[in-house]
């Protein structure tokens, strides 16, 4: 699976949209009206994955991970001089056996608990011109029920459970790209922000899953499946 393009809440999406650009050097998308997008949403180009902000009154934090080609030390180095880094245990970075991976966790510029995942066998790259980004890889969605929504996401949208979901976690994609579900009211990981469900939009590619525009009939996630 891989995500194309993913939108979340923001009180102040040009704001959201700086932040990105000053501190992962990403490029900024001017949204105009011509073809219908809010103006006032703003958005940045991660890698593969086009990040839209949406204009929103307060939402809660929300959970994004970013694949990131890059030396975990350095990267974690890069960001602290930037950022407010979520420490894990103490320590800047974690590292996950299963997924062959090493994470670092950061407060984006609106809150939202942003964490850059370094994978092993990915070249790692230099941070001269900012931190490389292949794409988003993680998309948090909180369901008061997390097996009913790991349900929808299978019959509905035509995508695969990663893992054994379980009433307090489901991850739902693959290595690549995953949305991560979990229990609406418990903490994004490694904080203590409440995870809550907001409008989420999200356009994946993943050629076993079911065409079109999915709206969930409860909560506000809205899937759109291209095969490619």
């Amino acid at each position: 699976m891989r995500f194309e393009h993913v939108s979340i809440p923001a009180v102040d999406p040009e704001g959201l949209s700086d932040w990105y650009a000053r501190t992962l050097g990403v490029e900024t998308t001017s949204n105009g009206d011509s073809d219908g997008v809010d103006i006032d949403a703003a958005s940045v180009e991660c890698g593969a994955t086009t990040l839209e902000f949406q204009p929103a009154a307060e939402p809660a934090p929300q959970h994004l991970a970013l694949r990131t080609p890059a030396d975990i030390d350095a990267l974690a180095a890069w960001l602290a001089e930037r950022a407010t880094i979520h420490p894990v245990e103490g320590a800047q970075s974690r590292r996950f056996e299963f997924l062959d991976a090493d994470a670092v966790y950061v407060a984006d510029g609106a809150g939202n608990v942003l964490e850059c995942l370094c994978y092993d066998g990915d070249a790692a790259e230099g941070l001269a011109g900012g931190v490389p980004i292949a794409g988003v890889t993680e998309v948090g969605l909180p369901a008061p029920d997390v097996l009913a929504l790991v349900e929808w996401l299978e019959s509905a949208v035509g995508l695969s459970a990663w893992g054994s979901p379980s009433e307090s976690f489901a991850w739902v994609g693959d290595r690549q790209a995953r949305f991560v579900v979990l229990p609406a009211g418990s903490e994004w990981y490694p904080t203590e922000q409440a995870a809550e469900s907001e409008p989420m939009g999200a356009t994946v590619v993943d050629s076993d899953a079911t065409p079109g525009t999915h709206v969930h009939p409860e909560l506000p996630y809205e899937i759109t499946v291209k095969i490619q």
